[in-house]
């Protein structure tokens, strides 16, 4: 049905999305794009990064549940919109040879961008596990991100044919030389670590318990021997408190505002909570929300 959008209730996309837990994958996400030197270069000089680089982290967050939320013309708009602004950003950064050059919207770039997000996901939830997800939840999860990679404008060519092939791929970015590799790399992501309003300690915590020691280090990024298991001890915990709140209050404002619309789209009646959110994004600017 058009009044699911692109994705829909019984879709792992958003049975993992509704919850507020990838917000813990948030800053590790935020990092390994920055790592890119191509993406550091061009959010370097296009945007206000340094002085706010968690305001891109949310700008990305909302874009994305518009896409995973909306209806199909917000999907599409907000793919549309995203294309047409990277397609304005360009440059170049320094390689070991020679000057490479770039435009936002080559499909490595857009696919590591979204890599990014999908690979985090799939992270938060193996150690903050769901009740009810099916076995396969990793293998469905990653067949509907090639949804949203169509939208970004990620050639089918270009997308890894599976989990295991975009394991591969991940793995080898992750673990290779390009990672990292520029002043500028280094600079963005202090940006974020060192950012006078972050939580110190926090963010290097959350860093380095899932990142390469040696990336982390290009980085600027402080680790432990212990850093895996400070950061799952966290995880715990946060997940923990998640679960202590109410369902209705716990999904992602975006979730609900999407039930609304389909159950108006059926003539069933209107879920309070999409009513609620519906009424709170008109006025204000709420995280998440449609």
């Amino acid at each position: 049905m058009l009044s699911t959008g692109y994705f829909g209730p019984d879709t792992i996309t958003w049975q993992l999305y509704r919850e507020p837990y990838p917000i813990v994958g948030g800053v590790r996400a935020l990092l390994l794009q920055i790592a890119h030197p191509a993406v550091a270069e061009g959010v370097a000089r296009y945007s206000n990064f340094q002085s706010d680089p968690f305001g891109r982290g949310f700008r990305t967050f909302k874009a994305m549940a518009n896409i995973y939320f909306g209806d199909r013309q917000q999907a599409e708009q907000t793919a549309q919109r995203l294309n047409k602004i990277h397609s304005g950003i360009k440059g170049q950064y320094p390689a070991a040879s020679a000057e490479v050059p770039f435009v936002a919207t080559d499909p490595g770039l857009l696919l590591w961008v979204l890599s990014t997000l999908t690979d985090t996901t799939i992270r938060v939830f193996e150690q903050m596990p769901v009740p009810g997800l099916p076995a396969d939840w990793r293998e469905r999860f990653y067949e509907e991100s090639k949804i949203t990679a169509r939208l970004m404008g990620i050639p089918e060519a270009a997308y890894p044919a599976d989990l295991l092939a975009f394991r591969i791929y991940f793995d080898s970015m992750l673990n290779g030389d390009l990672l990292g590799s520029t002043p500028a790399c280094r600079a963005m992501a202090q940006a974020i670590v060192r950012h006078p309003k972050a939580p110190g300690k926090w963010l290097d915590r959350f860093a380095a318990g899932w990142m390469p020691d040696a990336l982390c280090e290009r980085l600027g990024i402080t680790t432990r021997t212990d850093s895996a298991q400070r950061l799952a001890k966290i995880m715990r915990r946060a997940r923990g408190f998640f679960l202590l709140i109410p369902r209705t209050l716990r999904f992602n404002p975006a979730y609900h505002q999407a039930m609304l619309r389909i159950a108006r789209a059926n003539g069933k009646p209107a879920p309070l909570a999409g009513q609620f959110f519906n009424w709170l994004s008109r006025n204000t600017s709420i995280p998440f929300g449609l």
